[in-house]
């Protein structure tokens, strides 16, 4: 009779079936590393945990605070990156350590960004992007004359009405005047060349070409018309509501990754142009918006332009003065700017590898500024020459992404 009822029970419980509402509404709140080990349970929860749809939902979720940092040595015949995944220490907030670490090919050089959990290069010869979750690696096709150019800048973008990632590049080279001498006179012809010209060549004046890229299966590089010839300089760009900004000595170019068109927003007037300060493109309440700190090593200030209007060009100006106790963070140590945290707060990292090694988050609404200890990193990275290694480093607050690159349509 017991082992009727047994079997009875068994039965019952073989045939429990749980929406798969209800177990998308578990898994997404999860930690992305025990999702990918969740994927070899069945087929059924690895095509849910690959899926588009499930990659968007996981990302409307808060996931844990952490910090990856890229270490690259670029002196080697066959150059790799070291991707070190710091976490929180557990007993003390304001530091974090190093859990684990994963070595891929060469990412890129310094300027290395996060969007949408993704992390990539902006002036690499080779664009690649790669998901630390997921541990992917895409290496995207590259152009013949975008490769071969003086300068290539990548700029990484989403489209949040159609969930569409685009990648524009931007050449810069010039064109080349070769001259004949001949009794009647000079005779010149022009040619346009990307590479290093030849010894016989001349210098002519400065062109630019664009390239714009879907993300997704198959894709290849559409050449666009250059309407704008605003050379950018070699600061990271900034995607906002579906808008890619990078920026060109004088001015702000916007490009709109639905219609791909371009435009042009003049910048503050800002004495020598952007180029010769110390000035990068942050988020700041939802808008566009410069951060100067030019003066923050000698005089502990800094200058915030927000973009009020975009249509007239109007921006606002705030001068913040750090307070006296948080000079000695930054009056001996260049500092660049790394994005900023979904609470608005600036992330401020050493120009230099140096033990002990820290990074700054600056609290622009309150003025305050937090010193963030990294421990555990590798002594020996410390010991390389600085022209032998580089080094960046990004904050994925809430922004995790199990989406897989190669499903990007």
């Amino acid at each position: 009779m017991d082992l009727s009822s047994n079997r009875q029970r068994r039965s019952q419980a073989q045939e429990i079936h749980i929406p798969t509402e209800l177990v998308t509404e578990i898994l997404k709140r999860l930690p992305a590393k025990t999702l990918m080990r969740f994927k070899c349970v069945s087929k059924l929860w690895e095509s849910l945990i690959r899926s588009k749809y499930f990659s968007n939902q996981f990302l409307t979720v808060s996931s844990q605070k952490c910090l990856y940092m890229c270490l690259s040595d670029i002196n080697e015949d066959d150059p790799k990156s070291v991707i070190l995944s710091l976490v929180p220490n557990a007993t003390n907030p304001s530091t974090f350590v190093v859990d684990h670490d994963v070595t891929i090919p060469w990412l890129g050089s310094y300027n290395l960004h996060n969007l949408c959990g993704f992390m990539w290069s902006s002036d690499s010869k080779i664009p690649r992007i790669y998901n630390p979750a997921t541990r992917q690696l895409v290496t995207l096709p590259a152009t013949s004359p975008c490769s071969q150019g003086y300068n290539t800048f990548y700029y990484f973008g989403h489209d949040p009405v159609n969930d569409q990632y685009k990648l524009i590049c931007l050449n810069s080279s010039y064109t080349y005047i070769r001259i004949y001498r001949k009794p009647e006179g000079n005779i010149r012809y022009c040619l346009i060349g990307g590479g290093p010209p030849p010894s016989t060549l001349k210098r002519g004046r400065r062109i630019l070409k664009r390239w714009v890229l879907v993300l997704k299966p198959g894709a290849s590089w559409k050449e666009m018309d250059p309407t704008y010839n605003h050379m950018p300089i070699s600061r990271p760009g900034l995607s906002i509501n579906g808008r890619i900004y990078y920026m060109a000595n004088y001015v702000v170019v916007s490009f709109n990754i639905r219609s791909e068109k371009f435009k042009t927003i003049s910048a503050p007037s800002v004495h020598g142009g952007l180029k010769n300060k110390k000035v990068s493109l942050i988020e700041y309440g939802g808008r566009l918006a410069l951060f100067d700190h030019t003066h923050l090593k000698h005089k502990g200030k800094v200058a915030l332009w927000v973009l009020e209007n975009t249509r007239k060009e109007k921006w606002s100006k705030k001068t913040l003065v750090l307070q006296p106790s948080h000079l000695n963070l930054v009056d001996k140590t260049n500092f660049e700017v790394k994005g900023t945290t979904q609470s608005g707060k600036v992330l401020l990292i050493p120009s230099d590898l140096r033990s002990p090694f820290y990074i700054l988050c600056y609290d622009l609404q309150n003025n305050d500024m937090t010193k963030i200890d990294i421990n555990g990193l590798p002594d020996h990275w410390f010991d390389k020459k600085a022209a032998k290694r580089c080094f960046s480093l990004m904050f994925m607050d809430q922004s995790e992404s199990i989406l897989y690159l190669g499903d990007l349509n």
